[in-house]
């Protein structure tokens, strides 16, 4: 599944329709029929009034076309009494009200399925990238897009669809108010559409500090992770003041694009009720002094047409909170588009165990214009060990992470008893690798779940643990502390000693 998409309206609908599915549709449907229902039901209002007030206007003169559904009723024997009228407006409000219900429960759970489905591909194509194409990937970026952005991203499909829902409502109105007169109707829709092209441009204006927004999360994340990592160097030198100037930087270049959004927001917020009653008494005066409209047709298209506004200004305002958030759907795009350009090739051959050798064949390997290896060639037998020597930066561990899969060489091969390293499933072969790297891995967690990779506490998981403990000197610096195995080790492991985090690693 591609997340990908055209940046307008139908690109934007085809995008989630490619995620969700026929889901989407059937949120739609409900929207109509609960519009449908409520305009029906402001319909009855007008043989209401006309009963309360024994006016005896005929139906067709002030209801328009909607007359059928008066029509409807008295031919099937109810008389339109005050009772009938008033037990009819409560059916149909109490149907809308159930069918309310299941909409807005149903667009939850369609909500809720897009971002499962987003936040498992993001997880899933984390996994799948490539260490080559990992390092390539600002690590802000990642932080960044699998939480602000994903968060902001939640945020605009909710506005999507409540402008989805919005958007039917006011057709569905639209359409009965022509249908109880369609030159009134008509008149104040175009006018609405006009005045639509002013808020096009402070959506233009919105889309890009969105997007600029997106960017400087980017780099605060960024910043933020080198700051976690390297807290102790800049508070032991007295950096962290100077490091942080550069925090402070994007977190007002940042607020400075908020402020410009609720600028924006703020002017077409102020200009949206007035422009409509303008509108509405401009049409008002023109097709009753120069059209010669049924005022009792215009009240009642007037109705069903301030309905149609009430959804008209939920739908700029709707889309304007879309808008706000389309820099996070471009900002999770980007890097999905980026972890499916380096995913790995992983081979089909299942991996058991080695039972002769690996043999590393012509190796070679550059950095751009660094070569870091020639031509290597080196026999490693089974249940030996070997040391590779060499001054910093000489290529030993680019070596290690090649014979272990991490790196693919430009030229020469890895054999693995005489197969090449590429056409294992590389998942198989690392599960039977140990590595203990110059900086000991430490999550934030207990002991038992770092040295078990959060195994479950079964008699056999458990025996091993303690085995291993032996075995790593860990036993007396366990029994130590109050909380024995279960103790937490912080942060990349900066509640214990250097010495200890590199025991945990190798336990």
């Amino acid at each position: 599944m591609q997340f990908e998409f055209k940046n307008n309206f139908i690109g934007y609908y085809k995008f989630y329709y490619k995620v969700v599915g026929k889901r989407l549709f059937l949120s739609i449907f409900l929207s109509i029929i609960v519009s449908l229902l409520d305009g029906i039901g402001l319909a009855m209002f007008m043989p209401l009034l006309q009963n309360v007030s024994d006016t005896k206007t005929n139906n067709a003169q002030s209801m328009g076309h909607l007359h059928y559904v008066t029509d409807a009723i008295s031919s099937l024997g109810f008389p339109l009494t005050l009772g009938t009228i008033l037990i009819v407006l409560v059916i149909l409000f109490s149907l809308k009200g159930f069918m309310k219900f299941l909409e807005m429960n149903y667009q939850a759970k369609v909500m809720q399925f897009f971002m499962k489905r987003v936040r498992h591909k993001l997880v899933t194509d984390l996994q799948q990238i490539s260490y080559k194409g990992f390092l390539e990937v600002d690590a802000g970026k990642i932080q960044n897009t699998f939480i602000a952005e994903v968060q902001r991203m939640s945020q605009a499909v909710k506005s999507f669809l409540s402008y989805t829902q919005a958007l039917f409502m006011l057709l569905s109105y639209v359409g009965l108010a022509i249908l109880a007169n369609y030159q009134f109707a008509i008149l104040v829709a175009i006018s609405a559409g006009l005045t639509n092209m002013i808020y096009r441009y402070f959506y233009k204006k919105m889309k890009s500090a969105s997007y600029e927004i997106s960017k400087k999360g980017n780099d605060f994340n960024s910043y933020m992770i080198q700051a976690i990592n390297y807290f102790k160097y800049l508070k032991s030198t007295n950096y962290l003041g100077k490091y942080s100037k550069k925090l402070g930087q994007v977190i007002n270049n940042t607020e400075l694009l908020n402020k410009r959004i609720g600028y924006y927001t703020a002017v077409t917020s102020g200009i949206k009720e007035p422009m409509i009653l303008i509108i509405v008494a401009g049409v008002i005066y023109v097709q009753i002094h120069f059209m010669g409209g049924n005022l009792g047709s215009i009240i009642l298209s007037l109705i069903l047409f301030y309905r149609a506004l009430i959804f008209l200004m939920s739908i700029q305002q709707q889309w304007q909170a879309y808008i706000q958030n389309t820099g996070a759907m471009v900002n999770v795009s980007e890097l999905l588009h980026t972890m499916e350009l380096h995913k790995e090739n992983l081979g089909n051959q299942e991996f058991i165990n080695i039972e002769s050798n690996i043999i590393v064949e012509n190796v070679d390997l550059s950095y751009g214009a660094n070569k870091i290896l020639n031509n290597i060639d080196i026999i490693i037998p089974k249940n030996n060990t070997i040391a590779l020597v060499g001054e910093s930066g000489s290529g030993k561990t680019t070596l290690a992470n090649i014979i272990i899969g991490l790196i693919s060489p430009d030229k020469g091969r890895i054999l693995v008893d005489g197969t090449p390293l590429q056409s294992y499933d590389l998942n198989s072969y690392r599960d039977k690798i140990g590595y203990i790297s110059q900086d000991s891995v430490i999550f934030n967690d207990d002991i038992y779940n770092n040295i078990t990779f959060w195994s479950d506490k079964t008699e056999k998981n458990l025996k091993r643990f303690w085995e291993v403990v032996e075995m790593t000197s860990l036993k007396s610096f366990i029994a130590g502390q109050a909380n024995k195995e279960l103790t937490r080790l912080g942060d990349n492991g900066i509640l214990i000693s250097g010495g200890q985090k590199q025991r945990i690693s190798i336990a």
